[in-house]
This record gives C-alpha cells, structure tokens and sequence, in this order.
C-alpha cells in the first residue's frame, strides 16, 4: 500500500533514517514550489509509516489547492486526494477516505488519467479491506494484477495478501506475497515485511518473525506506524515462542521490544499463557494432551490410549499440573471440570485463537476501528457459553478457520469427541466459497488461457507459467463475479447421518489439534479420539513415503516403518472394517493405498463426512463402459485391448484420431469410463491435470463442459490423483473435476505408476468389476500397491 508517486518526487525510499522534521506548515506556503515540496514531503512521511502526519499535511495542501494554479496539472489534486485517502484509511478515518478517494477517482477519470484511476481503485481495495469487506477488496486486487505496470505489482501483491490473510486464506496469501518481486535482501518494503512476519507467526516460526520485526523497527523510528505495529508482533512473537517452547530458556529470541501501542490480544479480550500440544508422556508412555500453560501454569490433556483398549482413556492433571494418564477407559473426558484449571485451558484456546485472528487483521494504527468481532464472540462463547457444537449461534463465524481450530481443540479438551467431529468436517468446507472450485464462474480469458495452455502441451514448450497466469485469472473471475462469499447458515450436524450411511465401515478423520495429528474415528459405537503425535512430524513422513514408496514398487520404503507407527494406533480401534478417510489438506495427497498399515483394506478417501454422507448410496451397476487409449505410454493400448475382452460391449477409443471432445461426448454414454495415457498435473493449477490423447489433452476443467458424468471413471495414469486433498475448500485436480462434476468414485494415483505393472494390475481389477466386486474392495485387492486410490463413494 505504498503511496500514489506525485508528480516531479524523487523515486520512494524503502530504508534508511525515519523522517523526523516537523509536519507543521511552514511560513510560506503560497508559491507552487513550496506547496509540492509538502505534499512530496507528506508521501515521504507515508513511506516512513508516519501516516498521521501525512493526514495533516495533505490536508492543509487539498486546502490550499484550491484556487491555486498548479491544481490546473491533471494528476496534482487526484494525486494528493489518493495519497490522503489511503493515509486516512490506515489511520482508521474510513468516512473521509472514502470521500476523498472517491473524489480522487472522479478526476482521474473526467483528466482521463489512466494510471491515476488504477492507483486509486487500488486504494479504494485496501480502504474496503480496512472496513472489514475483504472480499471486495480481493475482487480488486485480483482485477489490478494484470492491469498495474510492474513497478506497482509488488506493493498490490502486499495487499493482497492482506486481504487473503484476512479472510483465513493463509497459504494462499503467502503465495501471493511471494508472487511479488520482494526478496530478503532488505530492501522490501515494512509493509512487505511484517506481513511476511505474521505469515511466519502462523506459521508457528516466531524466531524467524522475529528478525523481520526488528528489521522494520530498525529501519522506522518510534513515531512511524510501521514501528509500533513491529513492536506489536514482536510481542506476540515472543508470546508465541514461549507457548512453544513453555520450559526453555526465557528470552529463546531475544528480549522484547518496549511495548509502543496497544496490544492487539487486550482489545481481544484474551489473557496471558499460551498453548502447550498433544504429545507423548515419556513417564507413563501414554498419549497426549492439549495442554496450556497460563497464568496458573496447568497443562491440559485430552485422552490417552494404550495400546490394546479400544477406548480412550480419561486424563488429569496432577496437582503440580503435569500430565497424567489414569488408564481408565471410556470417552474422552474433561480432564478437571469447570475448575480454575480448566478455565485456564480453555482461556488458552482463546488466546491462541485470538492472536491468529489479530495477526489476519490488516496493518493498521492501533486506535482504527476493528472491522469485525464476529470471530471474537464466537471464541468466547465457545469457551464461556454453555454449547459447543457449531450452530447457527456462531453465525458467519462458524466459518472462520481458526473458530473452526478452537471449536475443535475446545471440544477434544472437554472430552467431546463427538462434537470435535462435527468441528472437523467444517475443517476443509468453510474455505469453499472463498476458493474457486471445479464448477467456479468462468470468464472468455480463462477461455482463450485454457487454449493458449493446451496448444503449449500439445508443442511440448513449457506451460507453467501459462498455468499461473490461467489459475490467477480463475480467482479473478470468482472475485469478480460475486459469487465468492462466507455462509450466512451453518448446516445441519452431520454425525447421525454418517453412522446411517457406514453400514459396519468406520470413517476416520486426520485433523490437526495444537499442533498434533488427532484421528477422530467414527463406528456404529460412536465416535472416539485417538492423538498420533506432532502434526509436522506426521506430514513430514507421509510426505517423504509418497516420495519413496513408487520409486521402489514392492520393496520397503524407508519411510515406511514411520507412516506405520503413525497410523497403528487407529487400526486398534477400527479392527478390520473398511475405511472411509478425510484428511486434513496440509497431509497432501499420499498413495494411501500404499502404505504399511492400510495395504490390502478397503478404503475410500472423501473430503468430509457430508460428502461420504450425502453420497454413499447403493452403488450402481455399471452396464456401459468407454474404454479409452493414448498413444503413449506403450502399454496403453495394449491394456485397453486387454480390457476390450473383459469389456465384450464397450466402446473403444484407441485410434490416433481421438479428441478431447470425443471423450467427453462418450462420458454422456457411459456409466464406467477407463482412460489409458501419459498425465500430467502443474503444481499451481491442479484443474490443468492432463490426460494426453492423439488429437490433444484433455484437461480436468474440460470436465464442466460434459453433458453427463459416469458413476466409476478409472485414470489409468501417473499422478491424475493429485490435487485432490492438498488445499481447503472442494477437492481439486482430475478426480475433484469428475467428482462436482457428479462421478460416484475415482480410481486414479497420486504418485507415478509403472506402465507394465500397471497393465496387469487393471486387467485384475477389471475382472473383479465383472464378477461384481465392488469398486473400493477392488481397488484394494489390485490397485492400491500400484498407488492407485479410490476417491469418492
């Protein structure tokens, strides 16, 4: 949000000493030259994060303008009205921002200056996002993003990721961020900076927080904005360490700073302390705890587990506040009821929750208005209030990700492992409107991408900066449209539709809970909680088994034995019933089938309980079947002949003249679908995932362009299963494409799969169709080794 370049002003500073001469008129302030001298001054100021004082100057300038004769060059007033706007803006004076930006655009408009109308849209963005309206600010944003020379892209890349952060969007406003030209050498700009340190807090690397801070606080003396809302996050940075770290050393990153402005965690209302994790407790060799340390030191817990009950066990906390593991089994329990310690764990909650929601805020002075508390009386009703389970009480809230966290994490500390559920399925789903899914409004650009993107794979040339440019264009146009808005309704609980639809299957959810992974595993008794142990370590390892594991087909991956010890513990609980998993986005897309634990059992990977719910009905039995083959890989076409005799009625598709098109006009026809070929998928646009055929790629967003969707679609391919679980909101990728698209289930792989390994393993599988198997058993008995997994119902 830097400001608007007046014209003859030197270009803008980012570093260097803080501007401390006074903003006071001068003596003489009548001659043009002086008069631009202060308004040049006042932008200064604002690069200096001295937005008070640039109000006041500006101010009197607009005053003195008036008449004057240099307000005759077109970009003198509209230049000084943005700059001002967008000073009163950051100090909260919204009602007189909003006239003068208004007042701005208008003349930059009826002057015909181009340029002046995009600055000034764009300080009108970051005027909306301070007002609390971030959607509108992100539909701005991303309508600039291609129209702004590139000298101002970096500052719109800054407030966009403002505006991501502030609706919860919070690695999607790290890419933002990053899509800037900003780099680490120190020239970036203080905005650029702390919300790099925020991304950094949230991301649970306050050290590395830390010396962004202090570089900013460096770089701007005590009265620059940019100073005092460093000081801010350093506190909260050191908060944070200490949250992490409750028995080291004091002081891990350094002193603190002098507290320069109000606290951010006071206007929320929260109080002191921090938030321990689950965790394994090397005493007694039991299983976790929520805990947190606040003002009276108590850590909490949520259940432990040994190893052969098939319940959890209740904990509580000692007199000194460790945490202990009693061994009795039942349900998860309050560890201490409504006593000082467990008001002091769920005060924990709060703060842990509010610091992430003040860290979302835009950079602002501290005295601005907040534009929202929604969030924060929903928090303290969770804690304070008598229900627990989202609700219509929550409001807008109840979509809120970090509400969601805490309501979760609330819910497991008082042994509401039922509640927790309902929690988690909002884990994923409330980013959905606010993430463009499968079937998001489109636009003729996204149009003319897509081509463009699918004649650069046909040539082979290097389309991945086609595809960013294509996945941009796709939020501008679901910003753009309108469509993009939180939910105003939270739906209905989900769990007693969920154990209808399990028929002796046990539905087991990965989430995320201060800082562990938690398995919250459902069967016709109920639903329990089972902690696995610190959530980075978990991703960390299934993510390097997804690496490992196809690269040596039938050996033991050396991840392996880690991803075991991981999930063992459900499998105590589950026996040997059929699985339906949903796992939180941050675990990515693992061949499930693969690993140790799991392989050879019926699985079926869905984003939500809702989704497994609302679609898990008496399968249908396929009667119609479109076999397709690509030119490559060799064994494509033998194994679509292969099929053929499995397949006496099927419609086959294997010459060199097969098209895109014809495909999808064969899915109108059919109700099992088998596409043999090369795939391919970009990391930054998942609904780019190829198929490679003769006549040219079929893309997963051709899908919204068919008529009708098969029941079963099999993606004999490499890695035509990713992009399915790796972000919030509906399932991306191929298999999410085919999934909104109306498809029953999905067999495809996440990871590269061998061709000749390949060929036999669909012929087995195709011949257990035929004898009826059902497609999950199916592609547990001789897919899931290959990779391939089975998404959907």
């Amino acid at each position: 949000m830097p400001p608007t370049p007046q014209p003859g002003s030197p270009a803008p500073r980012t570093r260097g000493r803080p501007v401390h001469r006074s903003a006071r008129p001068g003596p003489d302030t009548g001659s043009g030259h002086v008069l631009m001298r202060r308004v040049i001054r006042g932008v200064r100021l604002a690069q200096y994060g001295r937005f008070e004082e640039t109000v006041s100057l500006l101010t009197d300038a607009r005053a003195r303008l008036r008449g004057h004769p240099v307000a005759a060059s077109a970009p003198v007033v509209p230049g000084v009205l943005a700059n001002l706007g967008l000073a009163q803006t950051l100090c909260g004076h919204y009602g007189p921002a909003d006239d003068h930006l208004s007042e701005a655009r208008a003349l930059a408009q009826e002057r015909r200056l181009p340029l002046m109308d995009l600055v000034v849209r764009q300080n009108q963005g970051c005027l909306a996002l301070h007002r609390g309206d971030a959607v509108s600010a992100i539909g701005t944003f991303l309508d600039l993003r291609h129209r702004l020379p590139a000298d101002r892209r970096d500052a719109l890349h800054v407030d966009l990721a403002e505006a991501l952060l502030a609706e919860g969007l919070v690695e999607e406003a790290a890419t933002a961020l990053h899509e800037g030209s900003w780099s680490d050498d120190g020239a970036a700009a203080p905005a650029t900076l702390l919300v790099e340190a925020k991304l950094r807090l949230l991301d649970g690397s306050p050290t590395r927080a830390v010396e962004l801070i202090r570089r900013v606080r460096r770089s701007n003396g005590a009265g620059s904005l940019w100073h005092r809302l460093a000081v801010r996050l350093e506190h909260m940075a050191h908060r944070a360490a200490r949250a992490a770290h409750p028995t080291g050393p004091a002081g891990a990153i350094g002193a603190p700073a002098t507290m320069g402005g109000a606290d951010a965690l006071a206007a929320h209302g929260a109080t002191g302390g921090g938030v321990g994790a689950l965790g394994t407790d090397p005493a007694s060799g039991t299983v976790g705890a929520v805990g947190a340390v606040g003002a009276v030191g108590a850590v909490g817990a949520v259940g432990a587990v040994g190893d052969t009950g098939a319940a959890v066990t209740r904990v509580t906390a000692s007199p000194a506040g460790a945490v202990v593991a009693t061994g009795t089994p039942g349900a998860i329990g309050p560890a201490d009821g409504p006593g000082a310690l467990g008001a002091a764990r769920s005060a924990a909650i709060l703060e842990r929750a509010g610091d992430a929601l003040a860290l979302r805020a835009p950079l602002a002075a501290p005295g601005a208005p907040a534009p929202d508390r929604a969030a924060h009386r929903a928090l303290r009703s969770l804690v304070r209030g008598p229900v627990t389970a989202p609700g219509a009480w929550a409001g807008p809230a109840a979509a809120d990700p970090h509400v969601v966290r805490a309501g979760l994490e609330h819910a497991l500390l008082n042994g509401d492992a039922a509640t927790a559920l309902e929690w988690a399925d909002l884990g994923r789903a409330w980013a959905e409107p606010l993430v463009p899914g499968p079937l998001a409004p489109g636009s003729a650009a996204l149009t003319a991408l897509t081509e463009r993107y699918r004649a650069a794979l046909a040539r082979g040339n290097d389309p991945r900066v086609g595809a960013r440019r294509w996945e941009s264009e796709r939020w501008r146009a679901l910003y753009t449209s309108g469509a993009a808005a939180r939910p105003r309704r939270t739906a209905a609980p989900v769990l007693p539709a969920l154990v209808e639809h399990l028929d002796g299957r046990a539905f087991v959810h990965l989430v995320r809970a201060a800082g562990d992974l938690v398995a919250l595993v459902t069967t016709s008794a109920g639903v329990r909680a089972r902690p696995l142990g610190p959530f980075r370590r978990a991703a960390r390892a299934l993510a390097r088994f997804a690496h490992e594991a196809p690269r040596s087909p039938g050996a033991p991956a050396p991840a392996g034995d880690a991803v075991h010890a991981l999930l063992a513990p459900v499998l105590s609980l589950v026996g040997d019933r059929a699985l339906v998993v949903a796992a939180d986005p941050a675990l990515g897309d693992p061949p499930w089938g693969m690993l140790p634990a799991l392989c050879g059992r019926t699985l079926s990977l869905v984003p939500t309980a809702r989704f497994w719910a609302e679609r898990s009905g008496p399968a249908p039995t396929p009667r119609r079947v479109l076999l397709v083959a690509g030119t490559e890989p060799a064994g494509a076409r033998t194994e679509v002949a292969a099929l053929a005799g499995l397949h006496p009625s099927a419609t086959v598709l294997s010459g060199g003249w097969t098209r895109p098109e014809d495909v999808l006009a064969g899915f109108a026809h059919a109700d099992l679908v088998h596409l043999a070929a090369h795939g391919r998928v970009p990391d930054d646009a998942p609904l780019l995932a190829s198929v490679a055929l003769p006549q040219g790629p079929l893309l997963a967003c051709d899908l919204r362009e068919a008529h009708a969707a098969p029941a079963v679609v099999t993606l004999s391919t490499c890695w035509s299963g990713r992009g399915f679980a790796a972000a919030p909101g509906l399932p991306s990728g191929f298999v999410g494409a085919l999934l909104a698209r109306g498809t029953r289930t999905v067999v495809a792989s996440p990871v590269p799969v061998d061709d000749a390994a390949t060929d036999t393993a669909m012929r087995a599988f195709h011949r257990a169709l035929v004898a009826g198997t059902p497609v999950p058993e199916a592609v547990a008995l001789h897919l899931g080794r290959s990779g391939f997994c089975c998404f959907g119902a």
